[in-house]
């Protein structure tokens, strides 16, 4: 018998909250992944722009997480939890999700508590303040969601690597770990050593998220068989170092003893190590190809699923859609009514997603459906490159932050300007402006800055 188990190799060069988002977004394979979360966070800061990027180090290939952001932003404790509960809500987290968010940056704002002696509401945050931050407790969350992890898995991690000497932060010159990831480490008992990087190499950030979704620390998992797997790469330059992590899917094989035990048990005490570990061996690079793009259009492969139905009813075929789309399983869900064996009347019921939520997704069509299997093909989409501005609409003096969906061709003209509805639909209950009145405006805002 096997358990799905998610291993996460923080042993080399540490973790930061871009390196879970980039190993994640390669997981999953497709560089608008992140898409939904940054897009929320324009309204905080305008001028937040994401990019994901394929990064490779001795053979190694995987992505990389470029962020553009107002860096004067800053957010007091009380205002990122409310950041932090407003784009969970917008993005749709799980419950499950929301905890692991939630979690990550509970951690974050004790740590910080503990580090200056200063209640969380009297803090004052420099680095942890800005708005990447909520991008990488929410955007982790989110990509998890959507591979289907949560509450499935066991996660589990390797001893990290925190990195040595000194580093230059707003508080002046610190020593590594810095006071907050010391905090953590030591409150969590989570096993560390140094590393080969003579920098900071686990960032606050990433300390808060490795230890909101772990379930146990292991040195070693001989019994582990890996599935799938994605690299992330910081920013920094490591030189010889691979500034990389790597987050690996697969399956537990369980001892006969075991086979009876509950699949997720409570973690047991961690015991603490500040001795230096050595790192396991390097995992082989990937095979699968990075997203290309071709004449100008972006490039990514899909799965398409497929299954045949003609005894489910109406009211089940309208949950699978809100189950595989409200809960980002899915792009897209087809139901085809058709003619199938013996004349009989049937549903043909099409799924489009990532190839990594095969798994998750085949499990709710058999479980809602009824249906004995399902079939699967992989295709290649072509998509026109696409990002999300912030426009501001003024009526009667009054400021509005509408987000809008703008799509090119390969030459760089427009294709479309979409509004995103649900700031329409805000603006138009605070205004009392029709939603069809202001869509042709807020086209006409975005057409004139876009140009």
């Amino acid at each position: 018998m096997t358990k799905k188990t998610v291993l996460i190799d923080v042993a080399t060069a540490g973790a930061s909250g871009d390196m879970f988002l980039s190993a994640l977004t390669d997981l999953i394979g497709e560089d608008d992944a992140l898409l939904p979360v940054a897009a929320s966070l324009l309204i905080y800061d305008p001028s937040f722009r994401l990019n994901i990027v394929s990064h490779s180090h001795a053979g190694v290939t995987g992505r990389k997480i470029e962020i553009s952001q107002n860096t004067g932003i800053r957010l007091s404790p009380t205002s990122i939890r409310e950041v932090l509960d407003s784009v969970s809500e917008e993005v749709e987290l799980s419950e499950d999700g929301k905890k692991i968010a939630e979690k990550a940056l509970n951690e974050l704002l004790e740590a910080e508590s503990r580090a200056h002696n200063k209640p969380v509401e009297e803090l004052h945050l420099h680095e942890t303040g800005t708005v990447d931050t909520i991008l990488d407790i929410v955007g982790s969350a989110y990509l998890l969601d959507r591979i289907g992890l949560l509450g499935e898995a066991e996660f589990l991690s390797t001893p990290v690597a925190v990195g040595s000497g000194t580093i230059e932060t707003e508080h002046g010159p610190l020593e590594v770990p810095v006071p907050a990831v010391a905090e953590m480490l030591t409150a969590n008992d989570v096993p560390y050593h140094e590393g080969d990087a003579k920098t900071e190499v686990l960032t606050p950030t990433g300390a808060a998220i490795l230890i909101a979704i772990t379930d146990k620390f292991v040195d070693s998992h001989e019994d582990f068989v890996a599935q799938n797997q994605g690299f992330g790469f910081g920013v920094r330059d490591l030189g010889k170092i691979p500034n990389m992590m790597s987050i690996v899917i697969g399956e537990t094989v369980l001892p006969e003893d075991e086979v009876t035990k509950p699949v997720k048990e409570e973690p047991k005490k961690k015991e603490k190590k500040t001795t230096k570990e050595k790192p396991p061996k390097e995992k082989p690079a990937k095979t699968e190809e990075p997203p290309k793009v071709l004449d100008g259009w972006n490039e990514d492969d899909v799965i398409v699923i497929e299954t045949n139905v003609d005894d489910v009813d109406g009211e089940t075929l309208g949950t699978l859609f809100d189950t595989l789309l409200d809960e980002g399983l899915a792009y897209d869900v087809t139901i085809i009514p058709a003619i199938g064996k013996k004349n009989r009347p049937c549903y043909v019921v099409k799924v489009i997603a990532a190839k990594a939520g095969l798994k998750s997704i085949a499990d709710v069509m058999i479980r809602n459906l009824g249906t004995i299997g399902i079939r699967y093909t992989t295709w290649q989409r072509l998509k026109a490159v696409r990002e999300t501005i912030v426009c501001s609409l003024d009526i009667d003096g009054t400021e509005y932050m509408v987000r809008v969906k703008v799509s090119r061709s390969i030459d760089g003209s427009i294709l479309s300007i979409k509004p995103e509805a649900d700031d329409v639909f805000r603006v138009s209950k605070e205004t009392g402006i029709p939603v069809r009145e202001l869509r042709p405006r807020i086209a006409m805002q975005a057409h004139a800055v876009t140009e």
